[in-house]
């Protein structure tokens, strides 16, 4: 029997967060519900498109990659002819008049029209929400709506990730750890290099224990994640700290009003449940808790978890909005280690074997935001934000057996962080030179409070026999940022820059701790430094309609933080800083979407960390180059898909030698198909029937030694069926069964304590999933 990873002290000093979340959560569900609308509120106000942000230019009513939920919200929305009446970094809601009826066909409560009243009057068609994603201002902005995340079974968020262009992540450690992410030619390891915010709330971690910029998603449920909204490379001034490959934005909301149950059985003992409830006609006003559990599809691989979420928006003044979003989350899971592909191959081991018995470990995290928009002044919107994020996690692996020590080369890690953060957004259009300029502004900063510790363990019996880290360190980031685009006819031009300063407070108990100094009683430091980057951008458009092609020029300077533990007393702290170019070309339109980018990046002075067996590799200058390309397209009603392609190549400039573990080809499409069917066994008419498919290719990856990785293809898919309040889906992951390898690595190890060490780099890999069903009944109420 494995021992358990948590502590009774721990689980109650987490009780405090949890209920307080808890209970502030569902006061403001609470009060949303009951808050009555304010007199004096505009009517619903008919455009007949959304203005952009940018003076001059214009966006159709439902943008590619966007769906128009049927919910009225005409009582909660104002809506003008400027620009400032978009939500700041947030997708646009404006009341409108449905013009497409074909896209509320496929919801039976919406194809139904009450009948004229007595006096044989008509009757008004109803105000829908249209949401429209801020403009584009790079080839490579995209916006990932409902409708394409569920053409594909998604049933954690690294399934939503997924859905990326260009992006891969594998799982190597068991349910409960994070994603490593693979994108534009760089191994972003768990985030290093691909900035996360869900809702607002940051989720990367500074200078983390585990691996810089630690990016741990499994808090999200999938179900309230109404889209992504993709940049990448690093071309606008609001992409902060990691924000290297690109920045994923999650915007959470319920599109359906009620109450909805989701009960999910699987192969290999997986269980979950999903309740959401939605009080109100507004898609950002929910409540949403997860539980799930199973035994995984081999030895070490169980976990089980619970998530909250829950997000209240209220409109409490004229054209004053209060936004409050609040979390729990907490997980117990195991993980496999890697098998040797010699063991696998002389029969020692089989595909899906863990290697040590003592891996796995537990997190949780306790999260809170309250955001204000403030009534509109003249030209002006601002937005403000507050947060603060618990997080802790305490993990055991061992990648290398029995290399390093007789007793086990097994790592405890811990990381407790703490983050409190505030933020100011404004944007406003001003003339500059005769012309419309569309400016924004940003202000920020954000303090994170870690305490980490990294110990060995015997495996015999896992008690811990060396001390190898235990520092408390403070790290404050100090940001501010302005934007400006001015159109000139069919010419745009954008500018903007970006300043971070970063101060590091450093506490190592266990510096000189070598017997040599033996009044050692830790060691204290402190650094200090800043990072300034250029944002800067050129686009033409080729004609005057909305659907027309723009083709964009963009250069960006991106930056990763450093680890904190690896900086000196009195060191300017070094940040790693990213040169990005990009060319491309898109059109975005009702019916398809296109887009293609060519981009680059140069890293002055570049690592990657192997975390298999704990070492750093500073490269020196690395440059990367691609070629992305991806279509969206709903050539017909209820049919809608997505299909991207990524070509990437990274290499070390002093050695002309590729990088390990990068991506070098990721394709991925997505295809979903829903319409009404009259079954006599479903009763009739009012059911609708939806199929859809995954498919992801993964071409060979370089490793260390001149090897290459195997090729990965894989296909999923459900089909689902709907009538009035039940639903029943079958989804199937892995379709065609295929033996793949998540990770692969080369290095040394020894798993056989009475084998003969050697120092000769072998073949491991991780097993990916077998073919797993999956069987959910849904109740809407």
């Amino acid at each position: 029997m494995h021992e358990s990873l948590g502590t009774t002290h721990t689980a109650v000093c987490h009780c405090v967060p949890v209920l307080f979340v808890t209970a502030l959560s569902a006061c403001a569900l609470a009060v949303s519900s009951v808050i009555p609308q304010q007199e004096g509120m505009p009517p619903p106000v008919v455009l007949p498109e959304a203005v952009s942000p940018d003076a001059g230019s214009t966006v159709p009513p439902r943008a590619i990659g966007t769906e128009a939920p049927t919910d009225a919200r005409a009582s909660s929305v104002e809506a003008s002819n400027s620009a400032e009446s978009l939500p700041l970094s947030q997708p646009s809601e404006i009341q409108s008049h449905d013009t497409d009826t074909s896209a509320q066909a496929s919801r039976p409560e919406a194809s139904e029209t009450p009948p004229p009243d007595a006096t044989n009057k008509p009757t008004e068609p109803p105000s829908t929400v249209v949401r429209g994603s801020r403009p584009t201002q790079s080839a490579a902005e995209v916006t990932l709506g409902r409708d394409i995340l569920d053409a594909a079974p998604r049933t954690s968020a690294v399934d939503l990730l997924r859905a990326v262009p260009g992006l891969v992540a594998s799982q190597h450690s068991g349910e409960g750890k994070a994603h490593q992410l693979f994108l534009r030619g760089f191994d972003a390891l768990h985030g290093q290099d691909v900035e996360l915010d869900v809702g607002g709330l940051p989720v990367n971690e500074v200078s983390h224990i585990h691996a810089l910029g630690y990016a741990d998603t499994n808090f999200v449920i999938p179900e309230v994640v109404r889209s992504l909204e993709v940049t990448e490379g690093s071309y606008r001034a609001s992409q902060g700290d990691f924000a290297v490959a690109g920045t994923v934005r999650m915007d959470l909301g319920v599109e359906e009003p009620g109450v909805r149950l989701a009960g999910t059985l699987g192969q290999y003992g997986q269980r979950r449940l999903v309740v959401t409830v939605r009080p109100g006609d507004d898609p950002g006003t929910f409540a949403a808790v997860e539980l799930g559990q199973g035994d995984g599809y081999g030895t070490q691989r169980g976990y089980g978890r619970a998530s909250l979420l829950a997000q209240a928006t209220q409109r409490v003044g004229d054209g004053l909005t209060v936004r409050v979003l609040g979390g729990s989350y907490v997980t117990r899971f195991d993980s496999p280690g890697v098998v040797r592909e010699d063991d696998l191959l002389a029969g020692r081991s089989t595909f899906f074997s863990s290697s040590m018995a003592r891996q796995g470990g537990n997190v949780t995290r306790h999260q809170l935001l309250l955001g204000v928009e403030l009534p509109r002044s003249g030209k002006g919107r601002t937005k403000l934000e507050v947060f603060g994020v618990l997080s802790d996690l305490r993990l055991r692996n061992n990648f290398t057996g029995y290399r390093v020590d007789d007793r086990g080369d097994g790592l405890e890690q811990t990381n407790d962080g703490t983050t409190l953060g505030a933020r100011a957004e404004h944007r406003r259009n001003v003339t500059m030179l005769s012309r419309p300029v569309a400016l924004e502004l940003g202000l920020g900063a954000r303090r994170d409070g870690v305490t980490q510790t990294q110990r060995r363990y015997r495996e015999s019996d896992g008690t811990f026999f060396a001390d190898e880290v235990d520092a408390r360190i403070t790290q404050t980031d100090v940001w501010g940022w302005a934007e400006a685009r001015m159109p000139l006819g069919r010419w745009s031009l954008r500018l903007g820059g970006r300043a971070d300063a970063l101060g590091v407070e450093v506490f190592d108990a266990l510096a000189f701790s070598d017997p040599r100094f033996y009044d050692g009683r830790g060691y204290a430091r402190s650094a200090f430094g800043m990072h300034l980057g250029a944002k800067a951008g050129v686009e033409y458009t080729l004609g005057e309609s909305a659907d027309a092609w723009r083709f964009f020029a963009s250069y960006g300077d991106g930056f990763r933080s450093p680890q904190a533990r690896s900086l000196s007393e009195g060191e300017r702290a070094p940040f790693v800083s990213v040169k990005g170019v990009e060319l491309g070309a898109r059109r975005d339109g009702e019916r398809w979407a296109a887009q293609l980018s060519l981009f680059g990046s140069q890293v002055a002075n570049d690592f990657f960390f192997d975390h298999t067996v704990g070492t750093t590799v500073y490269t020196g200058e690395t440059l990367r180059s691609g070629v992305s390309a991806s279509v969206q397209a709903r050539p017909v009603h209820g049919l809608v898909a997505a299909v991207s392609a990524t070509v990437a190549h990274a290499y070390v400039t002093a050695t002309d030698t590729l990088l390990p573990y990068f991506a070098p080809l990721v394709a991925r499409a997505d295809v979903g198909w829903e319409r009404p069917v009259s079954w006599v066994w479903l009763g009739g008419t009012g059911a609708t029937l939806s199929v859809g498919t995954g498919l992801t290719f993964i071409g060979p990856r370089p490793l260390p030694f001149d090897e290459r990785s195997s090729t990965v293809f894989l296909a999923d898919a459900y089909t689902a069926v709907r009538r009035g309040e039940l639903g029943l889906k079958l989804e199937v992951k892995n379709l065609l069964d295929s033996r793949w390898r998540d990770g692969e690595f080369v290095y040394s190890s020894r798993f056989d304590p009475e084998s003969v060490p050697s120092l000769v780099p072998a073949r491991h890999f991780t097993a990916g999933s077998p073919r797993m069903a999956s069987l959910t009944l849904e109740v809407h109420l």
